[in-house]
């Protein structure tokens, strides 16, 4: 059997990189590094991507949430954040002024819980970010969208997972007021660092544009915002609408990786995949899974990587109400989120990126057999 690594995230080009070497070239040579057309053609197929009529590129998926919410106004109020997600979700809120409330997880798609999601709605509440952990968009996104609407609350998508994925025919970052995008180097498209914010508000748009400007007044030399320098630069976004266009492809493969994790580890004792839900279609950034109870899941991580060369993670550890952040000044002990705490202890994650063979997937069903009959035995 093959001993060449397999990392847990890669990015990739495909026949594209010939095209994206081009577009350095070009841009180099014309001297517009930034505000050019790459950017238009980036922000046209993101907007694409997610069916709505706006995308905002900007410097960073945390950008795009800061922004996000700064547009939609949060300072001095509660957001609330599922506590199973990176740690931007939940400082963006703080950075834009606000602050950001934990809720749990549901254990079958580890976004958030609606039932505590609504328990948690206080007389301060604006919002809520739903996270489509892994890239799936789960079938509560529509219950949470209500929830938000009855409670006159904004939805904000954090869809840094999920680019192409959807959900009974919404796509994703385009189902809340707000869709967050990054387009980080370990993403399923990327530009190296970068964002993009998608809504179908053209207030909130304009905003989103003013805001990442340092707040300049559209068509004026005039500046109504608090803004900063936030932008996407050329070559960022010739990578990043370069990719976009191979977007099916990459969705495809990481839907035939996640098929053969699936079958091949189906009714496994010491490992078991989540639940498939149809009526949408998963990204798989990562493939999720959870290991027994018993089982020393860093040694497990260990052996795939020193027997077989084969990266295992998982996300995200501390959870976000027990990082130091999140408790600093409320002088308060974490909450209780009983779902998460005991999902993160199990949680690991397979690799689905374009790097990865189907082949290769086999290769990962067969050492994961082979480590966790080491601890059967």
């Amino acid at each position: 059997m093959s001993n060449t690594e397999i990392p847990g995230a890669s990015p990739w080009f495909g026949e594209s990189l010939d095209d994206i070497l081009g577009d350095v070239r070009e841009i180099l040579e014309s001297g517009q590094l930034v505000n050019g057309k790459h950017i238009v053609d980036f922000e046209a197929r993101t907007a694409a991507m997610a069916n709505t009529p706006y995308a905002a590129g900007v410097n960073s998926g945390g950008t795009a949430l800061e922004l996000a919410l700064l547009a939609l106004g949060v300072e001095g109020k509660e957001v609330i954040v599922p506590t199973q997600t990176f740690i931007a979700s939940a400082n963006a809120v703080t950075r834009a002024g606000g602050r950001p409330v934990f809720a749990d997880v549901e254990k079958d798609t580890l976004c958030l819980d609606p039932a505590d999601v609504e328990r948690r709605i206080g007389p301060t509440t604006c919002g809520v970010m739903i996270v489509h952990m892994f890239g799936l968009v789960p079938p509560s996104v529509l219950e949470i969208k209500n929830l938000c609407a009855r409670h006159g609350l904004f939805l904000i998508e954090d869809a840094a997972h999920a680019h192409g994925a959807s959900r009974d025919g919404l796509m994703a970052g385009g189902i809340g007021d707000a869709g967050c995008f990054s387009f980080f180097a370990t993403k399923v498209v990327t530009t190296g660092e970068g964002g993009a914010v998608t809504t179908s508000q053209k207030e909130l748009h304009d905003r989103v544009l003013s805001l990442r400007n340092h707040g300049r007044n559209a068509g004026s030399e005039e500046y109504g915002l608090p803004g900063n320098n936030f932008r996407l630069s050329e070559i960022q976004a010739a990578l990043g609408w370069r990719q976009l266009a191979l977007l099916e492809r990459i969705l495809d493969h990481r839907n035939l990786l996640a098929k053969i994790y699936r079958d091949g580890l189906a009714g496994h004792s010491l490992i078991a995949t989540l639940p498939e839900f149809p009526g949408g279609r998963h990204a798989y950034w990562r493939f999720p899974a959870y290991l027994a109870d018993h089982v020393d899941r860093r040694g497990f991580q260990r052996g795939m990587w020193e027997r077989h060369r084969i990266r295992i993670t998982w996300m995200y550890e501390p959870l976000c109400h027990r990082q130091p952040v999140s408790r600093t000044g409320s002088g308060k002990s974490p909450p209780s989120l009983p779902v998460a705490e005991q999902c993160i202890d199990r949680l690991v994650c397979l690799p689905t990126h374009m790097a990865v063979s189907p082949d290769d997937a086999q290769r990962v069903v067969a050492a994961i057999k082979n480590e966790l009959g080491r601890t059967a035995n």
